[in-house]
Formats: C-alpha cells, sequence, structure tokens
C-alpha cells in the first residue's frame, strides 16, 4: 500500500511539473495565443535513389565422382608348349635386273585443325574412399 501511494504521489508530482513546463513554453511565445498541442507542422519527404553496388564471386562445385575398382586376382596358369621339329632348306637363286626411270614427286599434306581454348577449371582432389563390389 504504501509503494502504491509513493508511485501514486510521484505521478502527480510529474504532470504538475509537466503542466508548468507547458505554461512556460506559452508565456514565451508572445506571437502566438494558441496552446502548444496544436502547433501545424508541415513534412516534405525528398527521395532519392541510390544504386548499391556489391562485386559477389560465386562458386559453381560439381562433384564428380570416380569409382576405381581395386581387384586382387589370383590366376593358375597351365602352361603347355607343343614342340614341332621343322627341317627348313634355304634356297638362294641370285638374277639382277636393270630397271630404268625418272620420277618427279610432288606431296601436300593436310595438317589437323588447330583449335586455341581458353578457360579455367579448378579440381579439387578428395581423399579417396574405399567401397566393397560384390561382383563375381
Amino acid at each position: 500500500m504504501m509503494k502504491y501511494s509513493k508511485a501514486l504521489f510521484g505521478a502527480a508530482l510529474f504532470g504538475a511539473s509537466s503542466l508548468a513546463l507547458a505554461g512556460a513554453a506559452q508565456a514565451q511565445c508572445g506571437d502566438c495565443n494558441r496552446p502548444v498541442s496544436s502547433t501545424k507542422v508541415n513534412t516534405v519527404y525528398k527521395y532519392k535513389t541510390v544504386q548499391q553496388v556489391r562485386s559477389v564471386t560465386k562458386y559453381k562445385d560439381v562433384d564428380r565422382t570416380k569409382y576405381v575398382k581395386h581387384v586382387n586376382r589370383i590366376v593358375t596358369v597351365t602352361r603347355v608348349q607343343p614342340v614341332t621339329h621343322v627341317n627348313l632348306i634355304t634356297r638362294v637363286h641370285n638374277r639382277t635386273v636393270v630397271l630404268r626411270q625418272t620420277q618427279h614427286v610432288a606431296q601436300t599434306a593436310m595438317l589437323p585443325t588447330r583449335t586455341m581454348t581458353v578457360g579455367k577449371t579448378i579440381h579439387i582432389s578428395h581423399k579417396p574412399t574405399y567401397a566393397t563390389c560384390n561382383c563375381n
């Protein structure tokens, strides 16, 4: 109850002081006889559009998963080697033949087209992941 009465007394004191200030403000204004609360205010808004520029670097991350098979294969091989005995007789017959001829040769070779491409690719290497393959 005591707190309530103190709060009420403080509110009354504040109201009285604000009325005294309002009266003092009216006393200073000698040209106008109207109260301060009915003062007319004209507000003018002026707008200006400004471009906000920001530089952005975008990254497009592409994941390419390459599956590499590690196969441990154990192969048992039985080798069979057939043997064939061959008796080869070589007979050489020496003959000389002269051919007279004049040749003029011109050649044109087409080279492959040279293509110049400009680009940039950034490869990001990740650690390999191991999986088991249940294929026979």
